[in-house]
């Protein structure tokens, strides 16, 4: 394994102190804060400057040294105390208030309810297993499925190995969005939800939401939107004049939302909502166990303790930041991701992938173009994009920092040179390749097998044992 690519994974090993064991003596604490200002001072460098795609969503920084004075207040405190920490009942009751409002919650009429969650994989695993308990219970659903578009998240087929719930992907149409048709193939007597992205992760598309939800009615069947990324979003983008499609409680059949307060909500990361449309589906996830020896048990999710200062940051982001910041921070990306689209549009043997609003992702069209070399060079130059597979592909995902003035046209500058640069070097291996989670990976084509070996083998060599 080479140095450089252990550094990129662990570049403290070198110059900074090491704890492979707790200390004797404790650290002194100014010289640890010291420390750790010195390291996120360093790693948040790119983002403040706009150059990485999604990741880093607020990028003002008072707004979190704020949010951290809220949560350092209710850090220590578990919300599954309720009567000494009644405080997380309202921030979390006033959280899933303001979401259900957001995404038009009183279209269910009346009884549209929800949790806050640790993110978006706990909301989208959450909701499988509440579908899988109503299917269970209310029609013997005993080998069950979920059918969903081959770009719906990652995190539900994780959620569907854990729980032994068959995922169906279906294709996509010609316009990269879920082919109802095909999804209609693929459902029967034990499928127990339809998924659909608003939007989804690798292209940043809206799927045809109503036909979905007709489909889920008349199969008989739940309809989970994932909104985890665009929730937060959308109705503002809807708001300040930009046509968007219908995707939420308004849509008939359309039981269940997972929407990020972590993403375009600006809170710290570390929350997610996810919405249902009414309470009897809600209790599906709740778990109980009366006659353990500790005390009747009662957990509304996989969490148990949770801190309630994300419950109370989370509250504070939402009623701070106020709805007429969020629409001008709708007006200001949706004007970034106007430009960014016309710029990949006037590069030749480049292609932006569908329709989208705001997470620009584009492909080559020219057999001469690796769209890898094209991030190669991207990443010397300092922008951070992320890279996608099936078909191979970049995506800008749109955030604050992003529309600092002139951050857009310097990075369609940027994707020119780049292109430039593969077409030069067309036929040479790239060193990034597609992983989620990570702007440009390491090993470039090797199998992904491959690379997560050497990921892993990389931080147990440098990382304390046990990491």
């Amino acid at each position: 394994m080479s140095d450089a690519f252990i550094d990129g994974f662990w570049p403290y090993r070198k110059d900074a102190p090491n704890y492979r064991a707790i200390p004797d003596a404790p650290a002194d604490r100014d010289e640890v804060l010291q420390f750790v200002r010195r390291m996120a001072e360093a790693e948040d460098r790119m983002g403040d400057e706009g150059r990485v795609s999604g990741s880093l969503y607020s990028g003002d920084h008072g707004h979190y040294h704020f949010l951290g004075e809220v949560f350092s207040e209710f850090s220590h405190a578990n919300v599954l105390q309720r009567d000494m920490y009644p405080s997380a009942t309202k921030f979390e009751g006033e959280i899933v208030a303001m979401a259900l409002d957001l995404l038009h919650g009183g279209s269910a009429g009346g009884s549209a309810c929800g949790v806050v969650t640790s993110g978006g994989s706990e909301s989208l695993i959450t909701a499988l297993f509440s579908y899988r308990e109503q299917a269970r219970e209310d029609r013997g659903v005993r080998a069950p499925n979920v059918v969903m578009p081959t770009t719906a998240h990652v995190a539900l087929d994780k959620g569907a190995h854990w729980m032994g719930i068959e995922v169906r992907h279906a294709p996509l149409g010609d316009d990269f969005r879920a082919d109802v048709p095909a999804l209609a193939d693929l459902i029967d007597d034990q499928t127990i939800a339809l998924v659909g992205s608003a939007v989804n992760y690798p292209h940043g598309l809206i799927d045809p939401i109503p036909e979905m939800a007709d489909l889920a009615m008349q199969s008989g069947v739940g309809m989970h939107v994932d909104a985890c990324l665009g929730g937060f979003l959308l109705p503002w983008v809807e708001q300040v004049g930009y046509e968007v499609p219908p995707w939420d409680f308004r849509v008939d059949g359309v039981t269940s939302i997972s929407a990020d307060t972590h993403k375009y909500g600006y809170a710290l990361k570390g929350t997610s909502t996810l919405l249902y449309r009414d309470r009897e589906l809600r209790a599906r996830q709740y778990f109980t166990y009366p006659d353990w020896p500790g005390g009747l048990y009662l957990s509304p999710g996989l969490a148990g303790s949770r801190s309630g200062g994300l419950l109370a940051s989370t509250w504070a982001a939402l009623v701070t930041t106020g709805a007429d910041a969020y629409r001008e921070s709708a007006r200001a990306m949706m004007h970034t991701a106007d430009i960014i689209r016309a710029g990949v549009d006037d590069i030749p043997g480049l292609a932006v992938i569908g329709d989208p609003l705001w997470l620009i992702a584009f492909r080559s069209t020219d057999p001469d173009i690796d769209i890898y070399l094209v991030n190669d060079h991207l990443k010397r130059a300092g922008w951070r994009l992320n890279s996608l597979q099936l078909p191979p592909a970049l995506h800008f995902c749109v955030t604050r920092p992003n529309t600092a003035p002139g951050v857009a046209e310097a990075f369609v500058d940027a994707l020119r040179d780049a292109v430039d640069h593969a077409r030069q070097h067309a036929g040479e291996p790239a060193e990034s390749g597609a992983m989620y989670g990570f702007g440009g990976t390491p090993q470039g084509n090797q199998t992904l097998n491959q690379l997560m070996s050497g990921v892993l083998d990389a931080m147990h060599e440098v990382a304390p044992e046990g990491v």
